[in-house]
């Protein structure tokens, strides 16, 4: 699973605890945006967001202290580049 800190600060909603590769959720007690590598079951409950269907693979590479931007375009949300190391 590959996290992404954010500021939101929401509430839980249509709260899930298992995910399949590709999920993407929220986890609020935390304000983290979860991208799931596999499947995995939650102790927390995580509001669904969506899905990887197409670039996978930059989640996949990534590793602590990486940086990724996320860009929104006209079909959705996609990884921007590459995966950035932290210098």
């Amino acid at each position: 699973m590959v996290c992404m800190l954010t500021d939101l600060r929401v509430g839980v909603e249509k709260p899930r605890a298992s995910f399949v590769k590709g999920d993407v959720a929220f986890l609020p007690s935390a304000g983290l945006i979860c991208v799931f590598l596999g499947a995995a079951t939650s102790d927390r409950p995580l509001n669904p967001l969506g899905k990887v269907d197409d670039g996978i693979q930059t989640f996949e590479r990534m590793r602590p202290g990486d940086v990724l931007r996320l860009a929104l375009n006209e079909s959705g949300i996609k990884p921007a580049g590459t995966v950035l190391p932290v210098s």
